[in-house]
């Protein structure tokens, strides 16, 4: 396992505290779990996105002006 080291608010602080006392969970595995998601997340959302403007045609929508 690395080691990271995040600022954040202390609000932010004290809910995530709240939330893995909550869940008996430590502070460092609530986070590995929301960093995993997020990297999960992207990754699937970025490839989506780079599979569009790769392979499959837009569609564009067009207004029609009536005079």
């Amino acid at each position: 396992m690395e080691t990271l080291s995040i600022a954040v608010p202390p609000e932010l602080k004290q809910r995530l505290e709240a939330l893995a006392a909550e869940t008996g969970q430590t502070v460092g595995e609530c986070l590995a779990v929301a960093v995993k998601e997020y990297v999960e997340n992207w990754e699937t959302h970025l490839s989506d996105v780079h599979q569009i403007d790769e392979h499959e045609a837009r569609a564009v929508l067009k207004t029609a002006v009536n005079d």
